[in-house]
Order: structure tokens, then C-alpha cells, then sequence
């Protein structure tokens, strides 16, 4: 029989998005949102729980409200925590790319550096190689 596997770090990476709202309001912040009301535009997320889930993000460490500056109003930012989190949304977009219906539209980001459309992939620390489904298996204590 099988048991449920302990806390360990990906169940605390799990925890920290485990919602319908989080990975949209990080999407949202970081296409250039800040403000509360250009997030709920952005997001569509009912007032109340738009603001719980800032809420959540901020003491999680994943956003950050900034004071008004000249210029610019308050509002949230990502935290470098909040900009790592985006490599794993990057990740996502290549799914979303691959399983989405033909009637949703494809939003390609530019590698800045080399001007080239980006396409996430993970790849094997060691070896270098990507990483496929079914190669690899699970060490530690679960």
C-alpha cells in the first residue's frame, strides 16, 4: 500500500501556487501590472480573493508592494524569489503551447540576447541532456 508522501521541497514549491488565482496574479505582475486594479483587469479573480492571494504571494516572499515613487504608483512587484518562480511559468507556456486548442492564440517571448523566439526547456544539470518523461526516478526520503 501506498503511503502519502511526506513534506519535502516540491511539495513546499506546490504549496506556494496550490491555487486557481496565484500563477495568473505572477503572470500579471510580471507583464507589467503593479497596481491592485490593473492586477484584477489582468486576472479576472473575484476582489476578495484577489486581494487574499496578494496577500498570500507577499508574505510568502514571492511579491513585494513598492511605495509611490515620482512617476510611478504603489503597488507589487516580484521579488527575485517571484522572478525564479517565472522560469517555471516559461515551462508551463511550453505545455500550454503544445496541448493548447488550435483557436487559442500562441504569445512567443524574444530571448533579448540573441533575438530568438524562446522555447523553455529542462535539461539534466550533470549530463546536460534534456529531460523526458519516465527518465528519471525519485531519491529522498518521501
Amino acid at each position: 500500500m501506498k503511503t502519502k508522501p511526506g513534506r519535502d521541497s516540491l511539495a513546499v514549491a506546490l504549496d506556494a501556487i496550490n491555487d486557481r488565482w496565484s500563477l495568473h496574479i505572477v503572470r500579471a505582475v510580471a507583464f507589467g501590472a503593479s497596481r491592485y486594479t490593473d492586477i484584477l483587469r489582468d486576472v479576472g479573480a473575484p476582489r476578495d480573493v484577489l486581494s487574499a492571494r496578494l496577500q498570500k504571494l507577499t508574505e510568502s516572499g514571492i511579491l513585494q508592494p513598492h511605495s509611490p515613487e515620482k512617476g510611478r504608483m504603489a503597488g507589487y512587484e516580484l521579488t527575485q524569489k517571484g522572478r525564479d518562480l517565472g522560469q517555471v511559468i516559461l515551462v508551463l507556456k511550453r505545455w500550454g503551447d503544445t496541448y493548447r486548442e488550435d483557436t487559442v492564440p500562441r504569445v512567443d517571448f524574444i530571448h533579448e540576447v540573441c533575438g530568438e523566439v524562446f522555447v523553455a526547456e529542462v535539461h539534466c544539470q550533470a549530463c546536460g541532456r534534456p529531460i523526458r518523461s519516465g527518465e528519471f526516478s525519485v531519491d529522498g526520503a518521501c
